[in-house]
């Protein structure tokens, strides 16, 4: 069985829960710990149920408060010793840390395997997630310029899936933003556009696939129905259930009882 929720998503601040095998986790955790306090509460799960955090890089919008959390809860932190030491966590006095070398695989939660997925993105060592139980498969990947080959063909049949959504094209070029951060959001180590989103989903989505939910969103220079009629054309009338993730809240509880099932 699988349970997630997105509890926040957007630059700023990133963190989802995943239950999984009867194992409690937390990927990313950048809003303030207050925050994932009360968005773990509001969908029914104290943070003391966490068995570990997961960390995809160092910016601050993905570990704001994971040394104010690990602590507080004294949950481990796995995560890249390159992820480590940009987001200088050993000044923060975080001390149960277990490193997972990018493109391996962590298996030390029985039952339970998590690819840790290089991706692009200017970071040390950014990577996503692919999550494997009994099954069933969980995809999370945010932060990436361009999804690369590995990216589609780790990604290709999950059962549940978080994808980046971040811009609108267009709607980038007219923002205010200066041009400098216009061209890092739009370049390989950047951020997914709508359209490359959908063309990620297009190759990865099947008929195993039960849940897609788009994440870190622009406020700015997106719209959530432009990012969800991509998608939609992408699915091709698939029985997918597409939603957002928002910035200020977190999503419903999404439940896989079986593969494949609803």
């Amino acid at each position: 069985m699988i349970e997630f929720s997105v509890l926040g998503s957007g630059s700023k601040g990133n963190s989802a829960f995943l239950r999984i095998n009867g194992y409690s986790f937390l990927f990313d955790c950048g809003l303030s710990c207050k925050q994932i306090e009360l968005r773990l509460d509001r969908i029914g799960v104290n943070p003391s149920s966490i068995d570990a955090v997961f960390l995809s890089h160092e910016h601050d919008d993905h570990i704001r408060s994971i040394h104010t959390f690990s602590k507080r809860y004294k949950v481990p932190v796995i995560t890249s010793e390159k992820t480590f030491k940009a987001g200088r966590l050993d000044e923060k006095g975080i001390k149960d840390t277990v490193f997972v070398e990018s493109g391996k695989i962590f298996s030390q939660f029985k039952g339970v395997d998590i690819f840790f997925m290089p991706i692009s993105h200017d970071a040390a060592d950014p990577v996503g997630f692919v999550v494997y139980s009994g099954g069933i498969k969980f995809g999370l990947v945010t932060d990436l310029g361009y999804a690369t080959e590995l990216v589609s063909h780790e990604l290709k049949d999950c059962n549940a899936l978080v994808v980046e959504a971040n811009h609108d094209p267009e709607l980038l070029k007219l923002s205010n933003y200066p041009w400098e951060l216009k061209q890092r959001i739009a370049s390989r180590k950047g951020h997914l556009s709508n359209g490359d989103c959908a063309k990620l989903v297009e190759r990865v989505v099947s008929d195993k696939t039960s849940y897609i939910v788009l994440a870190h969103l622009s406020e700015e220079n997106n719209n959530p129905d432009i990012a969800l009629m991509s998608v939609f054309r992408a699915i091709k009338g698939m029985p997918v259930s597409v939603d957002v993730a928002k910035q200020a809240e977190p999503t419903p509880i999404y439940s896989l009882d079986t593969v494949g099932s609803l």
